[in-house]
């Protein structure tokens, strides 16, 4: 059983909430776990089996395709979008997950130009929590702010008050404002 964790206000003031760099772009973050996990898997493979480096590379690059297709697919969708999208990969049977629910859909309630991509940890894409928390270990809910491509705010296992994704999302959009005149 998850322990349950909810970030308070110090412990956000603090920068517990977010793991990445600031605005790490979705896709490369998500071409790096992949081809992270085919050089890991294939020499796994080929030591296991004594395989040639071209036979495990083909039977790898298979089997990532088919696992993680979907995932990879969802992500450059999500890329593409113009708007900031609050991407939620949780479990039903999650505590933290269905404790964060009500006040991530309060949160999209009072921002309409907000995004939401909700998906259960068991779905296909639900992969896509892997990809981008590259930990082996890791705490569902996976939350992220996801602007242009790139990732702005990323948490797992946690739940934290509105007034903290406000304040992220602000903070997000000045940031993007900010970023619009440097071009």
């Amino acid at each position: 059983m998850q322990e349950e964790k909810f970030i308070s206000w110090k412990d956000h003031r603090a920068g517990k909430m977010n793991d990445l760099a600031p605005s790490a772009d979705l896709i490369s973050l998500v071409q790096e776990s992949l081809a992270s996990r085919e050089e890991a898997m294939k020499r796994e493979l080929a030591a296991k089996y004594l395989l040639c480096e071209d036979e495990a590379s083909d039977i790898v690059s298979s089997f990532l395709q088919r696992s993680y297709g979907p995932a990879f697919a969802l992500t450059e969708e999500i890329a593409r979008r113009e708007g900031t999208v609050l991407l939620f990969i949780g479990r039903k049977d999650c505590a933290i997950c269905q404790r964060c629910q009500p006040i991530l859909n309060e949160f999209i309630l009072e921002h309409k130009d907000i995004e939401p991509v909700i998906l259960d940890y068991s779905q296909p894409e639900g992969l896509l929590y892997h990809l981008i928390h590259r930990e082996e270990q890791g705490m569902l809910p996976l939350i992220a702010f996801i602007s242009c491509g790139k990732i702005m705010m990323k948490s797992c296992g946690e739940c934290a008050a509105i007034q903290i994704y406000d304040e992220h999302y602000r903070n997000m959009s000045e940031e993007c404002r900010q970023n619009i005149y440097v071009h």
